[in-house]
């Protein structure tokens, strides 16, 4: 009677514990074939707010979307050390954040090509950069968003007769609807042999409203331009700024969804904004 007590005590354990078995949750093999990994490479520039916020996201894709990540912070160039890892290891994506970072890391990533990168530049993009490779993505903001957040500035100034004195560079032509041939007394190139002298006599002799500038000039430069008593409005230092919720809800979208589109692409209105710094 005993050895049968027995018997059935087995059974009603062994029958809880297949029970118990059938209520362990199984890892869905979609999802394991679909897990994604990233490395971001960051520069020491990048704020510690948007690394916090950027932190808390690749935390949150890594537990709830299966994710993998690394991250190399403080990087101004990548090294070869790190450069052979990224060789060894199988990253979907690289996301590279930073004007200097993208600059100097887009010959390290042609020559990398079984690896997507995914360049995110921080800075007015007044010439394009070059991309070669169908492995690169570089996110930017182009010289035609630059010009259309001045456009209706000058327009102002040019319909109520406020004459313009134009001061650039070789490098960064006037564009024609601005300053039309016939005022082409009107604009100074910087790096012209001698040019200061003749802007001075053409401000003496054009009485402007506005000295604008509108390529990258020397502090130096800028303050001579202010010597002349003029009000000086300077183009050259509009900047963007990125709109890291944007940008990172576009990345998660291009991973969920395997896309991949290269070349340079220009940030949407929900990634990045103008702003003026006057």
């Amino acid at each position: 009677m005993k050895k049968l007590k027995r018997l059935f005590v087995g059974i009603g354990i062994l029958g809880l514990l297949s029970g118990c078995g059938k209520n362990i949750p199984a890892i869905d093999p979609v999802l394991l074939q679909g897990k994604s990994s990233i490395l971001v490479v960051t520069g020491q520039e990048m704020p510690d707010n948007v690394k916090a916020a950027l932190q808390t996201t690749l935390v949150n894709w890594r537990d709830k979307k299966q994710t993998a990540f690394e991250w190399m912070d403080n990087t101004t160039a990548l090294t070869e050390e790190q450069l052979s890892k990224i060789k060894t290891r199988s990253y979907d994506y690289i996301l590279v954040a930073g004007h200097n970072l993208v600059q100097n890391t887009l010959p390290a990533a042609a020559n990398i090509p079984e690896r997507k990168w995914v360049m995110l530049d921080d800075q007015l993009a007044r010439q394009s950069p070059v991309v070669s490779g169908s492995n690169i993505m570089v996110k930017l903001v182009p010289e035609d968003w630059f010009r259309q957040e001045w456009n209706e500035w000058v327009g102002q100034q040019l319909d109520n007769g406020r004459a313009i004195e134009w001061v650039t560079t070789s490098a960064y032509p006037i564009p024609s609807e601005w300053a039309p041939s016939e005022e082409a007394d009107y604009i100074n190139l910087a790096d012209a042999d001698g040019w200061y002298t003749q802007f001075q006599f053409q401000v003496r002799s054009h009485g402007p409203a506005w000295i604008a500038v509108f390529a990258p000039l020397e502090a130096a430069q800028l303050q001579r331009l202010k010597n002349m008593q003029v009000p000086v409005i300077n183009m050259a230092s509009t900047g963007i700024e990125l709109q890291w919720g944007g940008i990172l809800a576009s990345i998660e979208d291009m991973m969920a969804k395997k896309a991949w589109t290269p070349g340079i692409q220009t940030y949407s209105n929900t990634e990045a904004k103008i702003n003026k710094n006057l």
